[in-house]
């Protein structure tokens, strides 16, 4: 029972009111659950049908009620299940029997059996109820100042939002609301909460204390018994301290958790914590990870946020011996955690193992799984001309880099990206990635992308969750079916840490973000690599830029530079676009003495990723095509050259210089 309540808690906004009439005064209100399907008989009509999507449920009680028979307007002060009817009067002189407040001139309930009126807003709150936190007296509903009147409760008049599943004309129960911090109660704060004093909230003369509306509609249990966590029943801490909690080391004065105890054992804990999971798997480390109290003595880095763990507070550590631990917070964070806890779930003997993308035939050949015949291993890529691509990165290939060719036909790939392994578990997402040719369905874009409206549809095309950049070379996509992550090649290969040219340290995965130290933009990307010495930011899609390419009016390979501090004796100029080149922003060069420099977007153009290929936009027949013509076309879309390395050449006829142009006609 205690998780099963637990588990409503989080949903649950109303608590029964039969508590006042029949329990000890000592006792805590009940939970009421919203429950979908038949019930037995609502204890206010008496009538077993039911009317609407759901009904209302007190466990501890035994009670059911019909969603609208428990929102009518009803007397407080009556039996739940007799209960007394509110009839609204028009606007008059009334004593409210719950704030004991005066109003005039506003509409009110009263009720004929009792005699007693209420405002507007009161007539869905009790006068007096008793909390867990303070047992002792009982907390008397009070507002904040003179100037505060019923009126304040009409903002708070609305349906919980988890529980707005069909339209409703019933009353409804006070929605919680953060209300605007008043200067008269500004050194007043929940004892809840330790927030300020909301405009209405319940309060205890005999002992100063008060707790805020919000936080007397679910009141906690007291003691909550896991064996998993703990072994003796644990006992709610209704004050908030600088201590640490034993299960995570951050501080228990955590505003928005609660905190038990066990006095035996000296022993305190958040109550998220209490159901932290025992073994879990996230794709920063090959081995499952089991939550432990401690670890030996050492430094040891969280694998997630790179900060220190203390060793002598909770964490989770590799289950197979390695220097490996992440923090419980950043371990269960929903970017990392898939949200299974493998306790007792038999490990896959394949769960830590790379599957490898090709077939070895001898030293120097392959079988890849993207290919159907062999391909043949290249140093030093002695075939390349300048003119060759990697099928799966789309780059062109370089004299120094190795590659496999196909024996049989101009089909090439980087020996980087030829042994990429088929599966992958990559820092970026918490579910493993799986290597396609192209997407694996029609994938849909937002034109919103290049600033525009409707929805426009592409195939054999994706766009890459790291970079943002769009590709139609081969792509890592989410194992899971419903989930719709993927990652370019490029961003795939990326390992964490990356040592990168531009920055003299590591830079890590730490799903944090900031201005890109490439392009100076916030923007950048959708993820960002962090120095965790200087707090530096690095965006995906200027770390995924190649260090070096290939420039066809050039015999030497361009060096990409990270930009020069002192530009006070030179003058660059792009050979390309023929215009002035900023030297402290990133562009590329020639360090053999040409002094050949190209502005980054000239020589790679707005699409990196794409390579010759036929794609369908929109049921029109595209062809993406180099541009290495002695002649350039001009553009349908912008009426200009095409400069860039790609032009799209749509049904035969019509050529665009970029899809932005092909987008906008």
């Amino acid at each position: 029972m205690e998780e099963k309540l637990i588990k409503f808690s989080s949903r649950a906004k109303l608590v029964c009111c039969l508590w006042d009439q029949d329990q000890p005064k000592d006792q805590p209100v009940h939970f009421l659950s919203k429950i979908y399907g038949p019930m037995r008989q609502c204890s206010m009509c008496g009538i077993e049908k039911y009317r609407s999507e759901y009904h209302i449920r007190c466990d501890t009680c035994k009670v059911e009620f019909h969603k609208n028979c428990y929102f009518q307007p009803r007397c407080r002060r009556s039996d739940l299940t007799e209960p007394h009817t509110l009839e609204k009067k028009p606007g008059g002189y009334a004593f409210c029997s719950v704030c004991n407040n005066m109003s005039s001139g506003m509409s009110c309930y009263h009720c004929d059996t009792c005699g007693d009126d209420f405002h507007d807003g009161c007539h869905l709150y009790l006068s007096e109820i008793r909390h867990p936190f303070h047992p002792l007296h009982p907390l008397k509903f009070t507002f904040s100042s003179p100037d505060h009147s019923f009126s304040d409760l009409l903002p708070y008049r609305d349906l919980p939002s988890s529980w707005l599943q069909e339209p409703s004309d019933s009353e409804s129960e006070p929605e919680t609301s953060e209300s605007d911090n008043d200067a008269s109660i500004s050194d007043l704060r929940c004892k809840c909460c330790q927030k300020q004093l909301q405009e209405i909230y319940y309060h205890c003369r005999i002992c100063n204390y008060s707790l805020n509306l919000t936080c007397t509609r679910n009141p906690p249990h007291l003691t909550i018994s896991n064996l998993k966590c703990h072994e003796h029943p644990l006992t709610i801490f209704p004050r908030r301290i600088t201590s640490p909690c034993d299960a995570c080391g951050s501080s228990l004065d955590n505003n928005h958790d609660l905190v038990y105890t066990c006095h035996l054992c000296n022993y305190m804990i958040h109550r998220t914590c209490i159901y932290l999971p025992r073994v879990i798997k996230i794709t920063r480390h090959q081995h499952r990870l089991s939550l432990s109290s401690s670890l030996p003595s050492g430094l040891f880095l969280c694998g997630v946020c790179r900060h220190p763990i203390n060793v002598t507070y909770g964490q989770f550590s590799c289950q197979k011996g390695c220097d490996y631990a992440v923090h419980s917070k950043c371990a269960v964070e929903g970017r990392v955690w898939d949200g299974k806890d493998l306790e007792g779930v038999a490990e896959d003997p394949d769960e830590d193992n790379d599957i490898e993308s090709f077939v070895r035939i001898d030293d120097e050949t392959i079988q890849h799984f993207s290919h159907d015949h062999y391909l043949k291993h290249h140093r030093n890529n002695d075939v390349c001309d300048g003119n060759r691509f990697c099928q799966a990165c789309t780059l062109p290939t370089t004299i120094s880099e190795d590659v496999y060719s196909c024996i049989q036909c101009d089909f090439f790939l980087h020996e980087a990206c030829a042994t990429r392994p088929r599966k992958i578990y990559h820092p970026l997402h918490r579910h493993p990635l799986i290597l396609h040719l192209i997407s694996p369905e029609q994938i849909e874009y937002v034109r919103q992308i290049w600033g525009m409206g409707p929805r426009t549809s592409y195939e054999a095309m994706f766009k890459c969750n790291g970079c943002d950049h769009t590709s139609c070379g081969y792509m890592y996509a989410c194992s899971e079916k419903d989930c719709k992550f993927q990652l370019d090649i490029r961003c795939a290969s990326l390992p964490d840490p990356v040592i990168h040219g531009s920055h003299p340290h590591a830079l890590f995965f730490n799903l944090t973000q900031g201005e890109c130290m490439g392009c100076k933009s916030e923007d950048c990307s959708t993820f960002f690599l962090e120095c965790m010495e200087c707090k530096w930011f690095l965006g995906l899609k200027c770390a995924s830029l190649p260090s070096v390419m290939y420039y066809k009016h050039d015999r030497h390979l361009l060096t990409l530079c990270y930009g020069e501090d002192d530009t006070s004796n030179s003058q660059y100029w792009c050979e390309i676009c023929e215009t002035r080149l900023d030297a402290k922003k990133w562009f590329y060069k020639c360090d053999n003495y040409c002094s050949v420099t190209v502005h980054i977007s000239c020589l790679l153009g707005e699409e990196i990723f794409m390579k010759p290929i036929s794609i369908e936009i929109n049921d029109n027949s595209v062809s993406v095509l180099r541009n290495s013509g002695n002649t350039r076309e001009i553009c349908f879309g912008c009426d200009r050259l095409c400069t860039q390395p790609l032009v799209l050449n749509v049904n035969e006829g019509y050529s665009f210089c970029s899809l932005r142009c092909l987008l906008e006609c």
